[in-house]
């Protein structure tokens, strides 16, 4: 799971203790193909990293994108209160790494180092999106 985690441009400068810190806490989910993960518009509690298979991301019924294997996506809902700003659907059978909001930020009270460096991550992000 770290190998994964590392793999992550939003993980990928944490050291390993940071990295073993969060793999602690990542929960598996499986998508069949067809099934929502969540929808625009909801309210996002969790980030979400595909360990394998393939999603499409759709905003307004438009495709947005397509991501597969150690792609993530949902990463805004762990530090922002907006709603979710597209609809992700399983193409394949998808296994999902799935970090919660609530251990992100337990995490980040308990290792500062993690705080700072996805802070980065998630603005620099943000403004790709923009």
């Amino acid at each position: 799971m770290i190998e994964i985690l590392k793999a992550i441009p939003f993980f990928a400068q944490l050291s390993e203790e940071d990295l073993n810190a969060i793999s602690q806490k990542v929960l598996m989910q499986y998508f069949g193909p067809g099934q929502v993960v969540f929808e625009q518009g909801d309210y996002g509690e969790e980030m979400y990293v595909i360990k394998r298979g393939k999603v499409e991301v759709l905003r307004d019924y438009s495709i947005l994108a397509e991501l597969t294997d150690h792609s993530f996506f949902g990463e805004m809902a762990l530090v922002s209160e907006e709603p979710r700003n597209a609809t992700v659907r399983a193409v394949t059978e998808v296994e999902a790494l799935v970090l919660k909001k609530a251990d992100f930020r337990d995490l980040l009270e308990t290792k500062p180092s993690i705080a700072s460096t996805v802070s980065y991550e998630v603005v620099k992000r943000a403004n790709q999106l923009s």
